[in-house]
């Protein structure tokens, strides 16, 4: 497979060509308008005749079109591939990009059908883990103990851990699934491009939210590494039935979660005692990931980006 340009380096961030209008209102260091440029370059420069839509806080008021009303790109792209089917049109590759709270909480049964009727679609999902464009309030994604203006400290923050929704997408017919952040642009790359020969497909992009998050502009892209080098976002993708880790931290070289924690006004105070149950709830996380790919990659393959 051709990986574009100098896909790994800070270059393939800074194209000339990057598929985003000038003044597109997105914060400061906004992780979801990095990955929709990486995501976008992927698409354009290596898939003809692609067709984007969808929209998500940070990526979608003006560089994609827009497919249907919050929570129903899931229908409109099941419209627009029945439209195509009926004229007889198969040479269009039709992909949405769009948000958690949108696509997860909102439109999540919609999302859903289009994959229970195996629309040939590419899905790419940017994870904010929150409404970020309605005052950061928690989604299901939201990671456990994270404090929102309505999860305070003070109630302990959110008593949940997020939802692992690419592990669900495994057993919804998705031929395809992968987790990406945009720290590791080459894995991220590699698994547009895969999404886009393997549908229906699901891509899961982790992208930091300055606002939401609440950490320093200048420090986005180390939020994003941090993510995967504490075991808070495996890498790894399913294709065909193989699973496999696309990016390995051994255990005893992971950083403690503690350092990304620390990063972050929304896990400002947090007690040891909740940050041990953060570091156990990443363990169990990593252990699932272990078994799958055990169970699920024959011959064993370890593949590293």
């Amino acid at each position: 497979m051709a990986i574009l340009g100098a896909a790994g380096t800070k270059t393939f961030w800074q194209g000339t060509t990057d598929y985003s209008y000038t003044g597109v209102a997105g914060c400061r260091a906004c992780g979801s308008e990095l990955a929709t440029k990486l995501c976008l370059r992927t698409i354009y420069e290596t898939t003809p005749n692609a067709m984007v839509f969808g929209r998500t806080c940070g990526a979608g008021r003006s560089e994609l079109q827009t497919g249907g009303r919050i929570g129903c790109d899931g229908s409109g792209l099941t419209g627009i591939w029945a439209g195509m089917k009926a004229r007889g049109i198969t040479n269009k590759n039709l992909v949405a990009l769009t948000g958690d709270g949108r696509t997860l909480e909102m439109g999540c049964g919609d999302f859903i059908a289009a994959f229970d009727r195996e629309i040939p679609v590419t899905w790419i999902l940017m994870d904010n883990q929150s409404y970020a464009a309605s005052g950061s309030t928690a989604t299901a994604l939201m990671p456990l103990h994270g404090m929102t203006r309505i999860l305070s400290r003070e109630t302990g923050g959110k008593p949940t851990s997020e939802r692992d929704m690419p592990m669900m997408m495994m057993f919804g017919k998705a031929r395809y699934v992968a987790t990406a952040v945009t720290a590791y642009v080459r894995d991220l790359v590699i698994k547009v491009q895969e999404a886009l020969q393997y549908k229906p497909s699901y891509v899961h992009v982790v992208t930091p939210c300055q606002v939401g998050w609440m950490y320093s502009p200048d420090v986005g892209v180390k939020v994003s590494r941090l993510m995967v080098q504490t075991g808070m976002v495996p890498l790894w993708s399913f294709k065909d039935g193989v699973f496999k880790r696309t990016v390995r931290i051994a255990p005893d070289a992971r950083i403690p979660v503690a350092e990304w924690l620390k990063m972050q006004r929304r896990f400002e105070n947090v007690p040891e005692r909740e940050i041990q149950e953060i570091e156990a709830h990443i363990q169990r996380k990593n252990a699932l990931v272990d078994a799958m790919e055990a169970a699920l990659n024959k011959p064993k393959q370890t593949v590293s980006y």
